[in-house]
């Protein structure tokens, strides 16, 4: 040590050296606390963003306005592609122009001097913000105040997309609206209540139960119309229809009105979803009426089966499927079953086909009220065939529609008919038999008879010398081949031969050309069917018998230059169109003035057949008649 150096105070210097170390040492394990501490606050936010990235809601931070940090779920519903859009950006960027001020104002109910920093929030509530594109999005939105400076505020926000539950809300608030409007427009009385007490009824019920408006009506308890002996088993409906959730059958309540005065309505309860699980739909309507209607059905269906069981004819019931419910005695006699086995017995099968076929189409034509009547061929319990005429009425009966109808056994009467068309056919063919006979006399016997008289003058000329007797023979003669042609033609008219012996379609074609030639009028055929064929006799003679009388009837009265003539021939049955375009008639207003014209004929000659003609005109419409003939075996 230097000489020259003055002793230091060396105690001073310890004393001094150890407080700085204990200085030392006490920093050193603030630092460590603070590390620590900053180690704990640096984990505590990794993990709250950690935490915030994987929230299903929006989590957003701004400072003084500007969005510092944004959660993916806040990015999606931002519709942004990356929180890169959306960090930087002033928050009030995003708020719809209509909810800034309502924003401002709870922000600042967040930094008011009041408010306490470590628990200032504003609970959620509805705003429209605006995402990255300006679409509006609904949301819920909550916020928290993080920090607050003198120069920095920060604010947590908190929000979820609810577009959807919106538009679900407001869906389900159309509906509503329209269920409303529609039980409103009902004529059922309709009330909905909750525990009985009544939270809506349309105008029907206020109607029925004498009620001036609905808010007369809200929050009454249903019991405050009801009779009271309805009480109990109305408690044990509501408990049955909320415990099931099921729709309970209609019952007959007493119901009363705000006068007091009691009526019988049918009511049905089915529990209401749109609301609480407890809310029940009632739907009622005045049956007092229907009551007196039903007790005076009873009456009235007990005469109705007394005048049943007296009536001479078959009285029955049947439903819409033609199953028998009701039948009188009567029934027995004509079909022979007895009442108990006309129950079990399915008529159709005792019934013709075609028949019933005709009658089912009948009657499912028709409308409540409307009456049908047909006739049915059925069989008896000794199966024979039994012809019936029915007249049945659709009505309803015990809430049923049902067929009303009453049976005739008309069997003779068709029996008669048959009959009667079979003398008539003979009839017909008798005149066609004789017309054929006359036709070959004419031309066999009378024919030969002229052609020798035709000799018998000419020898006759020969032998006169004057010029007077030959003159008289030769008007003789002229007058003979008049005759001659004359009975020719009667003869043909009366039954061309050659439609026995060469059929239907050669004596047309004679006979077109032949009329052509008589009257100038050309006749248009068109034929289908009946080329190599020959068709039953009677069919061919009435098919050239409706032909010629419908030419005759053109040449005298149509005033034409062309007739149209169609035949169609088919494996069954035979159809003929002759058409004309002349001056026409009132067929219906004048059908007797027409008698002579041959058209009755030709209607008789088509139903003795089987077939039917038709006749349709009008003045300056002309003339189509249509016949269809089936083509039976002689």
């Amino acid at each position: 040590m230097d000489a020259n150096l003055k002793p230091s105070n060396n105690g001073q210097e310890e004393s001094a050296c150890a407080r700085y170390q204990n200085e030392i040492l006490r920093l050193k394990k603030r630092l460590k606390r603070l590390n620590r501490i900053k180690q704990g606050y640096v984990e505590q936010v990794g993990f709250m963003l950690r935490f915030a990235e994987m929230l299903p809601m929006g989590i957003a931070v701004h400072v003084n306005g500007i969005i510092t940090y944004i959660n993916p779920a806040g990015v999606a519903t931002m519709r942004a592609r990356s929180a890169r859009e959306l960090v930087g950006r002033n928050a009030f960027d995003f708020i719809h122009p209509n909810d800034i001020q309502t924003a401002q104002t709870r922000i600042n109910q967040l930094v008011s001097p009041g408010s306490d920093a470590s628990f200032a929030t504003v609970p959620f509530a509805e705003e429209q913000l605006l995402d990255v594109d300006g679409n509006i999005v609904d949301v819920e939105l909550a916020a928290f105040l993080l920090e607050k400076t003198d120069s920095e505020t920060s604010i947590l926000v908190i929000f979820h997309d609810v577009s959807e539950r919106k538009r679900q809300q407001q869906v389900q608030s159309r509906h509503m609206a329209r269920f409303r409007q529609l039980i409103s427009l009902l004529p059922d009385a309709t009330i909905i209540h909750r525990n009985g007490v009544v939270l809506f009824a349309n105008q029907t019920a206020l109607n029925l139960l004498g009620y001036p408006s609905e808010e007369e009506i809200i929050g009454r308890s249903v019991f405050d119309f009801l009779h009271p002996d309805e009480y109990e088993n109305v408690r044990k409906r509501i408990r049955q229809v909320v415990e099931t959730r099921a729709p309970l059958p209609p019952v007959h309540e007493y119901v009363m009105r705000t006068d007091g005065e009691t009526f019988l309505a049918e009511t049905m309860a089915i529990p209401f979803e749109e609301g609480d699980d407890s809310e029940v739909l009632v739907v009622l309507r005045d049956v007092t009426e229907k009551e007196k209607m039903l007790k005076a059905l009873e009456k009235s269906e007990a005469k109705f089966r007394m005048l049943a069981e007296l009536l001479p004819a078959s009285v029955f019931v049947v439903d819409e499927a033609g199953s028998l419910i009701y039948l009188n005695a009567t029934s027995e006699i004509i079909l022979g079953f007895s009442l108990e086995e006309s129950l079990g017995v399915n008529y159709r099968d005792l019934a013709q086909s075609d028949s019933l076929q005709n009658a089912m189409a009948q009657f499912g034509g028709l409308r409540l009220g409307e009456t049908a009547n047909f006739e049915l061929q059925v069989k008896d319990k000794q199966d024979k065939w039994v012809w019936l005429d029915v007249r049945i009425t659709k009505t309803v009966m015990d809430d049923q529609v049902v067929g009303l109808g009453v049976a005739t056994d008309i069997t003779w009467r068709k029996e008669t008919e048959a009959l009667l068309k079979r003398q008539a056919q003979k009839l017909v063919k008798a005149y066609e038999d004789e017309r054929g006979r006359i036709a070959r006399e004419l031309h066999d016997e009378v024919g030969q008879q002229l052609i020798g008289m035709k000799f018998a003058l000419e020898r006759a000329q020969h032998f006169t010398d004057t010029e007077a007797g030959s003159s008289a023979i030769q008007k003789a003669r002229q007058m003979l081949a008049d005759l001659t042609e004359m009975v020719r033609e009667l003869s043909l008219s009366f039954r061309p031969p050659m439609l026995d012996d060469l059929g239907l379609l050669p004596t047309l074609l004679w006979h077109f050309e032949r009329y052509t030639k008589r009257t100038g009028i050309q006749v248009q055929f068109r034929h289908s069917g009946l080329d190599a064929r020959r068709l039953p006799k009677s069919v061919e003679i009435s098919v050239f018998r409706i032909i010629q009388e419908s030419l005759t009837n053109v040449a005298r009265y149509a005033q034409v230059d062309a007739v149209q003539v169609t035949i169609r021939g088919a494996e069954d049955q035979i159809e003929l169109f002759i058409r004309d375009h002349g001056v026409g008639f009132d067929f219906l207003g004048n059908q007797g003035r027409y008698a002579s014209s041959g058209i009755p004929g030709m209607m008789e000659r088509a139903e003795l057949l089987g077939g039917q003609l038709h006749v349709e005109s009008a003045p300056g419409q002309g003339v189509t008649i249509t016949a269809t003939l089936p083509l039976l075996r002689e």
